[in-house]
């Protein structure tokens, strides 16, 4: 898999301090929503950003590619 923009979509607006836990990432929130923009480069990655979201025990709305490299 050649690296990806992908976007984590997950309920709730991120704090500071949660938002500083996607280090290197974009994170953006609007209408009680928080977006998680990041350069993904493998399967691997995105499932460990899968998994960093459910960690936290946030509600996981949608995972979207938005552009390829």
């Amino acid at each position: 898999m050649a690296p990806q923009v992908y976007e984590l979509s997950f309920r709730g607006a991120a704090s500071d301090t949660l938002a500083a836990g996607f280090e290197g990432c974009e994170v953006m929130t609007s209408d009680d929503v928080t977006t998680v923009r990041a350069l993904v480069p493998d399967q691997a990655a995105l499932q460990g950003m899968i998994s960093q979201v459910h960690g936290f025990g946030l509600e996981l709305l949608e995972v979207r590619i938005v552009a390829s490299r």
